[in-house]
């Protein structure tokens, strides 16, 4: 005697078991994809931080050794308005001036720090440094690299936003300056990684 074969079913998944597993690998997809997301913005604007922490030690430790040894500053009010800054003023534009410990009328190296912005904007910090051999007799003004190139020198901050009038260096009685700004960095597209910064250098005199 023969035992009939069992039977199987070929019955399918309905549409709405489909549905619903659809909808359960949507949840879970978006769940992930929104990890990855906040993951990714926590380690970009954790590096970020990092960042602004470094610029901010390396503008402060820069800053204040050059300005133990220069002679004097002048501050103008920024790379393109050279309008000097009396006391109790702020700039963007700040120079170092060394002289020639013989003749204080000869220059021997200019160091000058302009922040490229205006006082309602953000720009990068930049340098130059100019060494003068033999030293120069020439005004201060005329030394002074041409306005025309602003944003050809070494980039010392990649943002800052000035914080003294929209500034960011302040003439502090004529002795001293004070840096007071914002340093920015580029962490996500929900929050930007900054950090602020006040700090006070003087030239030897």
């Amino acid at each position: 005697m023969n035992t009939p074969a069992p039977k199987t079913s070929n019955r399918g998944y309905t549409l709405v078991e489909v549905m619903i597993a659809l909808g359960i690998f949507s949840l879970i997809m978006a769940g992930t994809t929104a990890f990855l997301i906040n993951t990714s913005n926590f380690a970009a604007y954790t590096e970020g931080k990092l960042l602004v922490n470094r610029d901010i030690r390396a503008f402060t430790s820069e800053l204040s050794d050059f300005a133990t040894y220069s002679n004097y500053f002048v501050i103008y009010k920024s790379f393109s308005d050279r309008t000097v800054v009396d006391e109790g003023g702020s700039g963007d534009f700040m120079v170092l001036a060394f002289v020639d410990d013989d003749d204080p009328s000869l220059y021997t190296q200019l160091i000058g720090f302009y922040r490229s912005a205006t006082e309602t904007t953000e720009g990068p910090v930049q340098k130059f440094s100019i060494a003068f051999d033999p030293p120069s007799d020439q005004p201060l003004a005329d030394l002074l690299p041409a306005s025309s190139s602003a944003g050809s020198h070494e980039e010392i901050i990649e943002l800052s936003r000035g914080l003294s009038d929209g500034r960011l260096f302040y003439n502090f009685f004529n002795r001293s300056i004070t840096v007071q700004g914002e340093i920015l960095h580029e962490g996500n597209l929900a929050k930007r990684a900054t950090n602020t910064y006040n700090f006070t250098v003087s030239p030897r005199g």
